[in-house]
C-alpha cells in the first residue's frame, strides 16, 4: 500500500512539473539579456516576498504558544 502511496504521489509530482524553459538558438541571448538586467535583484526580491511572508507567519504561528506563556507570565521585577 505504501509503495502505492509513494509511486501516486512521484507521478503527480512529476506530471505537474512543467517542461523546462528553452529558447532557441536565435532567441536565446536576446531571453537571456531580457532576464539579467539591471533591476534582476529587484525582481528577484519581489519574487522571494510573499515566501518570506509565508515562513514568518508560519514562524509566528510555531512559536505564539511560547510567545503567548511568556508575556502574560508574571514578571521576576514585580
Amino acid at each position: 500500500m505504501m509503495k502505492l502511496v509513494v509511486a501516486t504521489w512521484l507521478t503527480s509530482l512529476l506530471l505537474l512539473t512543467g517542461p523546462d524553459a528553452w529558447a532557441c538558438r536565435v532567441c536565446r541571448p536576446r531571453v537571456q539579456a531580457g532576464i539579467h538586467t539591471a533591476d534582476y535583484t529587484a525582481n528577484l526580491l519581489l519574487l522571494l516576498l510573499p515566501v518570506a511572508v509565508v515562513l514568518l507567519v508560519g514562524v509566528g504561528v510555531f512559536f505564539a504558544p511560547a510567545l503567548k506563556a511568556r508575556l502574560t507570565s508574571p514578571s521576576a521585577h514585580d
